[in-house]
């Protein structure tokens, strides 16, 4: 659901390197026996803990990794979940460690657009945004050399 093992940990899931290790897998044995099978990962923005550079990082890693993400979310709160717990009161309910959640529209639809890496229509907005943040160091990666400036 993410590429960031610090929200991943927040989800209370495994480390994304379990997940490239099965494709990985996943992908030679497609070679091998010759299949056209896909994986569809699911992937969620603004979940509570995750961040603007989180959601860079994702775009950076599902490029490499080849995928062109359409099946996504945006995190709803869910009754009873730790996740809502999070999102309402601003605290993890068992570290008490404090945490932030993009909540306003604007900061959903800045992580959201990572996603989205690849449309015509948000690389300039990504570009911005990545400067803003200081990670100018993804655009090339993102768009190659010629994006950078």
């Amino acid at each position: 659901e993410h590429t960031s093992d610090r929200v991943l940990s927040i989800m209370r899931k495994p480390s994304f390197e379990q997940f490239e290790t099965f494709k990985k897998i996943f992908d030679r044995i497609n070679r091998e026996e010759n299949l056209r099978q896909q994986l569809i990962p699911y992937f969620i923005s603004s979940h509570p803990g995750c961040k603007e550079e989180d959601m860079a990082e994702l775009a950076v890693i599902t490029k490499r990794l080849d995928f062109h993400l359409e099946q996504v979310q945006d995190f709803t709160p869910t009754p009873m979940t730790v996740a809502t717990t999070i999102y309402y009161s601003g605290y993890h309910p068992y570290s008490l460690q404090k945490i932030d959640t993009a909540k306003s529209e604007k900061e959903k639809k800045q992580q959201n657009m990572f996603f989205f890496w690849y449309k015509r229509e948000f690389r300039e907005q990504i570009m911005t945004l990545l400067r803003r943040i200081h990670r100018a160091d993804l655009i090339p990666k993102l768009y190659g050399k010629e994006r950078e400036k």
